[in-house]
């Protein structure tokens, strides 16, 4: 079924113009806003939850925001599935890809935290080319059909990106490819399956919420630079990318440092502009632990973890990474 989807529904599709895409999403937003309601409940208590002093008016309108966009989004990455790597540049723009040329220049991976927000499908394949001399390599979770799966992987690495199971990502680290890599972690999922003293608890959105500390225990482990990677619609299908330095010596952070910055760099995006965020995700399903909330009184509460991550050695197998020139 999924072969049938995809060489029947998806590839003929994507082969449209972008105005007649962005046509078919708008009758997608008609039918599944006004006549499914797709997931509209969670949407709205998610934007209810994140702007409590807004009317509900307010928030009416934001919900009807966020699925005009959903959908031309849905649009866009349809699009993808026939999209040159030329078009994915033209449509998405990094600003700033020379902070990161150093460290290729010296032989050093980073690793850049991004976000369900803004068309992050059409961002993924267009970096390849514009960060020459790395491997990007993005972290994703992958789909419960398998054949889907196979097919939208390969769909993302045709530009030269490359996509890796979360599922993989400690053996990825520990293999430690001699190429500079570019890794990529969207790490804004609801982390639903771990023990509560093992995630970063923080204030988000006006509530407590938890995130994945795994990133800052790569980033840490490994010594590998880290930056925040914003994105922003610029027009209608057209986007830009920027790097924000976290910080080039992880290793000398403070525990919970770099997860805190994500948290706090996007917050700031959703604030400046709320509606390119992913508010069908079920961000907080999991509640608050009783125990997270009388640790965090008033500040962020740091898993023990970071501290023994920060007190190994730094990991170099496949041979130590050069230090920045100058």
């Amino acid at each position: 079924m999924g072969y049938l989807i995809y060489y029947l529904v998806l590839l003929p599709l994507s082969w449209l113009p972008m105005f007649v895409l962005y046509g078919i999403g708008r009758l997608l937003y008609l039918i599944g806003f006004h006549v499914f309601g797709y997931r509209k409940k969670v949407v709205r208590e998610n934007i209810r939850g994140s702007f409590p002093d807004w009317t509900n008016e307010q928030v009416d309108a934001q919900v009807r925001r966020f699925y005009r966009y959903f959908f031309d989004s849905l649009a866009e990455s349809i699009k993808l599935f026939s999209m040159s790597e030329a078009e994915t540049v033209v449509r998405c723009r990094v600003e700033n890809p020379e902070l990161v040329a150093p460290f290729a220049a010296a032989g050093r991976s980073v690793i850049a935290y991004g976000a369900h927000y803004a068309n992050w499908e059409i961002a993924a394949l267009s970096f390849s080319s514009q960060f020459p001399g790395m491997t990007v390599m993005g972290i994703y979770s992958p789909l419960k059909n398998e054949v889907m799966d196979r097919l939208i992987k390969a769909n993302r690495e045709r530009t030269g990106t490359y996509v890796l199971s979360r599922r993989k990502v400690e053996q990825y680290f520990e293999e430690n490819p001699v190429r500079p890599s570019l890794d990529f972690f969207v790490a804004d999922q609801s982390p639903s399956n771990h023990a509560w003293y093992k995630l970063h608890w923080t204030h988000f959105l006006a509530r407590t919420t938890s995130f994945l500390a795994g990133p800052e225990r790569y980033a840490v482990r490994y010594d590998r630079p880290v930056f925040y990677m914003s994105l922003r619609m610029e027009k209608r299908g057209h986007y830009v990318a920027r790097l924000h330095p976290v910080t080039e010596h992880p290793r000398e952070t403070a525990p919970g440092f770099i997860t805190e910055t994500f948290a706090r760099k996007l917050e700031e995006e959703i604030l400046r502009d709320p509606t390119p965020w992913l508010w069908t995700h079920r961000r907080w399903k999991r509640g608050v632990a009783p125990e997270a909330a009388e640790a965090l009184k008033g500040k962020a509460f740091v898993p023990p973890e970071y501290e023994r991550w920060s007190t190994l050695p730094p990991a170099t197998s496949g041979g130590e990474q050069a230090p920045i020139a100058g």
